[in-house]
């Protein structure tokens, strides 16, 4: 539907990359919130998958699923998410999940030969926290991290207070700042 709206929009040079990066984070963060109160403790995550400006691949992490968003996205584009660009609200994991049931999603978009990752916000859990973007531009994949920064911190704000108020001293003036 979002796909066949933007093929029929007069596109500028300016508007044909940073435009397009919103709407489909949009998208994604859209996706993200159909996973609410399925996934907690998990984070709600969306992604979405566009190559040539068509949508080829989306998911979100539902808690009944085995995979993250971003590997069920992939799964439904196929050989398409070659060279494409993936759009996910948070940060993409780069270890196992608990009881090592997910396998790490950077893994799974290095080998899927994805050519840049769009996302709106590190992941503050420890286990991730920037590793996850190093993962990806160390394989050589183009990362963008912090539009729609603000979207992505509320739809995950009770995952955000968890993770940063499990993991740091008593003091709130981290919280503070980012809520």
């Amino acid at each position: 539907m979002v796909s066949s709206l933007i093929e029929n929009l007069p596109l500028t040079k300016a508007e044909s990359d940073g435009d397009l990066d919103f709407c489909f984070l949009d998208l994604a963060l859209a996706l993200a919130s159909q996973g609410d109160g399925q996934v907690r403790p998990n984070p709600l995550v969306g992604t979405v998958i566009v190559k040539d400006g068509v949508i080829v691949g989306q998911g979100f992490h539902r808690y009944d699923r085995v995979w993250h968003a971003e590997v069920l996205a992939l799964e439904q584009a196929g050989r398409l998410a070659k060279d494409a660009t993936v759009y996910v609200n948070l940060e993409p994991c780069c270890h196992r999940g608990n009881g090592k049931r997910t396998p790490p999603c950077t893994d799974a978009l290095i080998e899927a030969g994805v050519k840049r990752v769009v996302c709106c916000i590190t992941d503050p859990n420890p286990l991730v926290n920037g590793r996850g973007v190093a993962a990806l531009r160390g394989a050589g994949i183009a990362v963008t991290v912090g539009p729609r920064i603000s979207a992505a911190r509320i739809l995950n704000a009770a995952y955000l207070r968890s993770v940063i108020t499990s993991n740091t001293s008593p003091t709130s003036s981290l919280i503070d700042l980012l809520f």
